[in-house]
């Protein structure tokens, strides 16, 4: 099984990168920095939104772990899908992308989600997490001949927790630990996301991992 990831020298990006070489897999980054990329990989130096469907031919599997940049707003989420919607028709491929808590439900009941919570209404995030949601739904609602998984962190994707090999896997909900918290480190959640591109359980669908 070939890899490509692409935005391999951001922090979720790396962590990916790296987990993908503590179990010895075939990976490509794609970047658009090279000389920021700490692993010694083969690279693909291409800015997201110039990525051909000629360059992702030869990888069974592709993880997007896509940042907008200084001057870009958080439309170049919706409009990176828009692209890989293009260049994956089609190809039989499965890509995997790293999304939000912010557009899951706050429990099982699924009359609110994150996004409508006081708190998140008060710090002004409402807006910019719709524009995430519409990123996810654009690619549920558009794909052809391709798999797709959206991968979406706790509500507190922690840089700097570590990497336990320990976590949960929902679907459009929130998850919780014991404590009540909904909590990830980035390892955890390359953790996860790299278990799901060994053995896929959750096809064409949102996936929340929390630990």
């Amino acid at each position: 099984m070939k890899l490509a990831i692409i935005g391999a020298t951001g922090k979720s990006g790396n962590m990916i990168l790296n987990e993908a070489l503590l179990r010895h897999l075939d990976v490509t980054a794609i970047v658009r920095s090279p000389e920021k990329l700490s692993a010694n990989v083969p690279i693909i130096q291409r800015d997201a939104f110039s990525i051909t469907a000629e360059d992702l031919a030869p990888f069974d599997v592709i993880i997007s772990a896509f940042g907008n940049v200084a001057g870009e707003t958080r439309e170049a989420h919706v409009d990176i899908v828009k692209h890989y919607l293009e260049i994956l028709k089609n190809s039989h491929k499965r890509i995997l992308l790293v999304g939000a808590a912010s557009y899951l439900y706050t429990d099982e009941k699924r009359t609110k989600k994150l996004y409508d919570t006081l708190w998140m209404r008060t710090a002004g995030l409402r807006s910019g997490s719709l524009v995430l949601e519409r990123a996810y739904l654009t690619m549920k609602e558009n794909s052809v001949g391709f798999d797709w998984t959206f991968i979406a962190p706790a509500v507190n994707y922690e840089a700097s927790g570590p990497r336990t090999g320990h976590y949960q896997i929902g679907s459009d909900v929130v998850l919780n630990n014991v404590a009540g918290k909904s909590v990830i480190s980035y390892a955890d959640l390359a953790v996860a996301l790299m278990d799901e591109v060994e053995r896929p359980k959750h096809l064409n669908m949102l996936a929340a991992v929390a630990n």
